[in-house]
């Protein structure tokens, strides 16, 4: 999510440098570089599906309740009745804004160690890593373009220009794939620069953040951060996240900040910091519920999910519109029953038949060691 909450949602993910990387299929690797250790940290894709499914019901709630009451915080407060305020709280329960930071730190997290544990060379694996990345992202970013644009009588210019990321004005939820691009290119060439050097990463975080007041309003370049921080959470002692302070700390950070503060560059900074914490926790196992049944079915369909979240709420909307509920509560209560099962079997079904059997197909590509020499 961005500033702007229901039209831009966020992104799901980590996304990952190989189709054949475990982070590829959907379920992230641990960050551990112990000979042996395992690859796959369920617990991660846990989390990723519960922040999808968060993205979705908030979304039904902003759309229940109101922008305005998005926008309010707690020095608003005096100004508004007891139900409005009732209303602001619960929203925290669906922290589709504070999801995105996660997401972001989850991806630069995975990415970073899928660099470090196939010890991947800049120039050689250049072409291999712009390959799955391509086909990580485009191909159901181009399918699901098409039924948008053919409800939004999209021209085919813009239709074009949404398959390929070069716009989000169909989908407000490819503003965050643009950002993922974006990131996964500085990331690579952070990690041709760095090589696993802690001085080097901490100095490249330093200079995206360096960047930030000459870019004000290009989330391209303003969500940077918390993939630089994701990736950096292996530097910390695995002891400074099997703290219990720490976890509920991020928690609590991630919930309320928007309360306290609104939505603004302060309290996106502390979300950003909310979500280090949370990932670096989960990481460690600290969350085991995680890696049961169901966070691990919305962690393997969370991209499908957030692509089409957009679809079953256009879907649902001239059957609530017929409704005409008076209560917010039972405006979003019908709103996502009516939006989300769907989509989730929708999701589940794209997963199946193009996100995995693309994952598959995506080549192996690298330049012969010769010409690497």
């Amino acid at each position: 999510m961005s500033a702007q909450p229901c039209p831009e949602p966020c992104l799901p993910y980590a996304q990952t440098a190989h189709a054949q990387d475990p982070a590829a299929s959907g379920v992230p690797p641990s960050m551990s570089g112990a000979q042996g250790a395992p690859e796959r940290n369920p617990d991660l894709d846990g989390l990723r599906g519960l922040a999808a499914l968060a993205v979705a019901f908030g979304h039904c709630y902003e759309m229940a309740t109101g922008l305005d009451l998005w926008g309010t915080r707690l020095s608003d407060f005096h100004t508004m009745s007891a139900g409005r305020i009732a209303a602001r709280l619960i929203s925290t329960l669906f922290p589709a804004d504070a999801a995105v930071m996660v997401f972001f730190v989850l991806s630069g997290y995975v990415l970073w160690h899928s660099f470090h544990r196939k010890n991947m060379q800049f120039f050689r694996d250049l072409p291999g890593y712009v390959a799955a990345r391509l086909y990580r992202l485009l191909p159901l970013t181009i399918l699901t373009a098409l039924p948008l644009g053919l409800v939004g009588h999209a021209s085919a210019q813009e239709l074009v220009r949404n398959m390929l990321l070069l716009s989000h004005g169909m989908n407000g939820v490819l503003w965050s794939l643009q950002v993922e691009m974006v990131a996964s290119a500085v990331l690579f060439v952070l990690w041709a620069v760095c090589k696993g050097s802690p001085w080097k990463l901490a100095l490249g975080l330093a200079l995206t953040i360096a960047t930030l007041p000459f870019n004000r309003g290009n989330p391209l370049v303003m969500f940077l951060p918390p993939f630089v921080l994701g990736a950096a959470i292996p530097l910390l002692p695995a002891r400074v996240w099997h703290s219990r302070t720490l976890l509920a700390g991020g928690i609590m950070l991630l919930l309320f900040t928007n309360v306290f503060l609104g939505h603004g560059k302060f309290d996106r900074c502390l979300e950003i910091g909310g979500a280090v914490l949370l990932v670096g926790a989960v990481s460690q196992g600290r969350l085991p519920f995680l890696h049961h049944r169901v966070p691990l079915f919305l962690g393997a369909i969370s991209y499908p999910f957030y692509l089409t979240h957009v679809l079953g709420l256009m879907a649902a909307q001239p059957l609530m519109a017929g409704l005409h509920l008076a209560s917010p509560y039972a405006d979003f209560a019908m709103r996502a029953a009516l939006s989300i099962p769907p989509t989730l079997l929708l999701a589940w079904a794209l997963h199946h038949l193009v996100e995995v059997p693309v994952q598959r197909a995506a080549p192996r590509l690298a330049w012969p060691a010769r010409a690497v020499g």
